[in-house]
């Protein structure tokens, strides 16, 4: 027996068995992979949904896409050691009680069928491959579902965004209703590729990066103007880390574009992705900070956006609402 069949029998001994009242959701994004497994709880108020694991890999899927927009062998090789893995943690699940998605990097890819059928071989259940349109719908529906009842019935309007390895969703829309959509194809692991490509952090790189996400935002910036809204949100990695470094500095977690210049600036002075040293943002973030960074930066100018909060919800608990429509999310 090898060491890496060593490792997977142990890691199979390791993982609990699930049963009917479990429900799993995988999101294989363009950055990283997600699994989400949770659990139906009936008490006498109504049904609740829990999470009892997460499991999230690296895999880098857009950096895996060559000019011609076909993934490389070792892309596709790296996304199906990550579903070998996954299965693992599905085997004791309902087929029924599954959902599968893919998104903007094997939207992209030419050769995605090659993905999927040797995704086939691996997992119990196929791939559905979202469109832009329908991951935007989504992360809405994720977003709508994780906030409060009572701004749920609310008439206002909220902005959502999400930042991802190779597309940016821009929605607006009221309670659970999203009134208009985009999926634009610029992405934190595209963008990385494509303008911070020496690892370094120039001031040019940035005006470049920023430059090219403001092009594609502009084109559909003036239905979202118009339409207006009274809050933005955000739901994805870029925003994440965002806030992580504001609660760090012990200050309100609401992303403003002054923090995001003063931010810019930081990585400026680091001059390498590998020297990025700020308080309270993680390790894994740092690859792709100065990307998500450009694209959010573009996204506050373009569409003149004061404040944004971070959303606890997105793309996976708007498939779980998919899955369990009757339970909320706890």
């Amino acid at each position: 027996m090898t060491d890496l069949e060593s490792q997977h029998q142990a890691l199979a001994k390791a993982i609990p068995q699930y049963d009917e009242n479990h429900y799993a959701v995988v999101d294989l994004g363009s950055n990283s992979f997600h699994l989400l497994i949770t659990q139906v709880v009936t008490t006498p108020t109504g049904k609740s949904i829990k999470t009892v694991n997460k499991v999230k890999q690296k895999v880098r899927l857009a950096a895996g896409l060559d000019n011609n927009n076909l993934l490389t062998d070792e892309a596709i090789t790296r996304g199906l050691a990550c579903l070998n893995n996954f299965a693992l943690y599905l085997n004791s699940i309902p087929v029924n009680n599954i959902l599968i998605v893919a998104t903007a990097a094997l939207r992209i890819a030419k050769n995605n069928q090659l993905f999927f059928d040797a995704a086939k071989k691996i997992l119990p259940k196929e791939i559905k491959l979202l469109s832009g349109e329908q991951e935007a719908k989504t992360i809405f529906a994720g977003v709508a579902h994780t906030t409060s009842s009572q701004s749920q019935q609310s008439p206002s309007k909220q902005l959502v965004l999400d930042i991802g390895g190779a597309s940016t969703e821009i929605i607006v829309g009221s309670g659970c209703s999203a009134k208009k959509v985009v999926s634009l194809n610029i992405g934190c692991v595209s963008f990385i590729g494509k303008y911070f490509t020496d690892n370094k952090l120039k001031k040019e790189s940035f005006n470049q990066c920023i430059t090219a996400a403001t092009d594609i935002i502009n084109s559909v910036k003036d239905e979202f103007i118009q339409l207006g809204w009274q809050s933005a949100v955000g739901s994805s990695g870029t925003m994440q880390a965002m806030t992580e470094i504001l609660k760090q500095r012990q200050q309100a977690p609401i992303i403003t574009l002054k923090f995001l210049y003063e931010i810019q600036q930081i990585l400026i002075q680091c001059k390498t992705i590998d020297a990025i040293e700020i308080a309270g943002l993680r390790a894994d973030r740092k690859a792709v900070l100065a990307s998500g960074l450009s694209i959010l930066i573009a996204l506050f100018q373009s569409l003149s956006i004061e404040e944004l909060c971070l959303s606890s919800g997105a793309l996976r608990e708007g498939l779980l609402f998919e899955l369990v429509p009757d339970a909320k999310i706890i």
